[in-house]
């Protein structure tokens, strides 16, 4: 599934970075309103269409011998589990058949569960690690923005990202 993706369009401004392509692996979910949910934040969020691809490199730099459609299937699971809150709310199965008859299946809890489940995984914690996850949790957006920054930076001086 091809999504072409023009920030112009999206956003009605002008945008600094080119146009991209960023291709959506072939998937199946449980409801076609969930996939087309999927398909459609995609379509209109560039950060996730990266963050998606950041997510597959990293896992393919870790698991180099793991078929590509598992590697996508597993960041794809990931990438919707860390922002739950942008995709459709309820509960929904991805099914993608990673090749040779193999099939990977993955249930997404519905966002409320989710919500329920990190509040009280959080009220259990004790301080020290209320502390340590509030500092990865900076340390990962700082990370994030200067890439996005360096980028940008990138891209106005040199004409490439």
């Amino acid at each position: 599934m091809g999504i072409a993706y023009n920030p112009t369009f999206s956003t009605g401004a002008a945008a600094v970075e080119p146009d991209f392509i960023f291709e959506l692996p072939e998937f199946a979910a449980s409801c076609e309103e969930a996939k087309a949910g999927i398909a459609a934040v995609f379509s209109v969020r560039p950060e996730l269409c990266r963050r998606l691809e950041q997510q597959v490199r990293d896992l393919r730099r870790r698991n180099p011998r793991m078929p590509k459609r598992q590697v996508w299937h597993m960041a794809l699971i990931d990438l919707i589990t860390e922002a739950r809150e942008d995709f459709p709310p309820q509960e929904f199965v991805l099914q993608t058949d990673i090749g040779d008859g193999a099939i990977a299946i993955d249930t997404v809890a519905s966002a409320e569960k989710q919500r329920a489940k990190r509040m009280l995984a959080e009220l259990l914690e004790t301080p020290a690690e209320t502390a340590e996850r509030l500092a990865v949790r900076e340390a990962r957006t700082d990370a994030f923005t200067v890439r996005a920054h360096g980028q940008i930076v990138s891209a106005l001086l040199f004409g490439r990202e």
